[in-house]
């Protein structure tokens, strides 16, 4: 892996051991949620370290909290692999996330303040600035951020808890199609129906945008990795037909 794939993380300040560890830990696992990863990416703990301006040991023992958490698959004593998900596992999660996401739109379209209107209206304009931009990476983290905050103005921690579990696997999937601009924009559409209802504070409303811009990403997703096993598939016959 080349290292300029490797993408920088903010410096970490200097404080004592263990909480450099969590610090790692919460960049990597934010990181991996934000799309800040591909799936299948390969990596190593070097690299991890010196773009998060740390030492190898508190990389090493968050990517080991990472990988019971079935973020990380280690190929070796310092080689890594971002997880990748299965087409069954790809549909369980996004089932899941219309259930909980769904709700915490609801709750959060009950609780929603001036002061959070103010905060997710601005979050909106970024995404939507990078979005005419095509801005990907800028794309990825800011949904991110636009979708943790209105779920936290819901305040029920245990349940955006799940979802994050959720975040960590399929977040390295939006990768492959962040990039395709008419996706994006059709993504922002829903976006503005989530901003539209939470200001209305229309908790029936908020569950349905949240529920169609999770299905949305996720038959554009099924379609990419269809397309991409096709092509596997054709490769290897190509392959097995050429003489020897």
């Amino acid at each position: 892996m080349e290292k300029s794939n490797i993408i920088a993380f903010p410096p970490l300040p200097s404080v004592a051991r263990g909480s450099v560890t969590d610090q790692v830990y919460r960049h990597l696992r934010d990181g991996l949620m934000a799309g800040r990863f591909a799936p299948g990416q390969r990596l190593t703990i070097r690299d991890l370290a010196e773009a998060l301006g740390s030492s190898p040991t508190p990389v090493r023992e968050a990517l080991r909290r990472l990988q019971a958490e079935g973020a990380f698959e280690f190929s070796g004593t310092a080689r890594l692999s971002v997880g990748q998900l299965s087409e069954g596992q790809l549909r369980d999660v996004r089932d899941a996330r219309v259930a909980l996401e769904g709700l915490l739109a609801e709750r959060a379209a009950a609780r929603m303040t001036c002061v959070d209107d103010a905060e997710v209206r601005q979050l909106y304009g970024r995404l939507q600035a990078a979005a005419d931009a095509v801005e990907v990476t800028t794309y990825l983290w800011t949904n991110f951020s636009f979708h943790r905050r209105i779920y936290q103005i819901a305040r029920a921690p245990m349940i955006l808890s799940a979802v994050e579990n959720f975040w960590l696997l399929i977040g390295p999937c939006f990768v492959l199609v962040a990039a395709d601009a008419d996706h994006l924009q059709r993504s922002m559409e829903a976006h503005r129906q989530i901003l539209d209802a939470l200001l209305d504070r229309d908790a029936p409303a908020a569950r349905a945008a949240v529920t169609d811009d999770i299905m949305q990403a996720a038959n554009c997703l099924s379609r990419v990795l269809d397309k991409a096993a096709k092509e596997c598939s054709v490769a290897k016959t190509q392959a097995k037909d050429m003489p020897a």
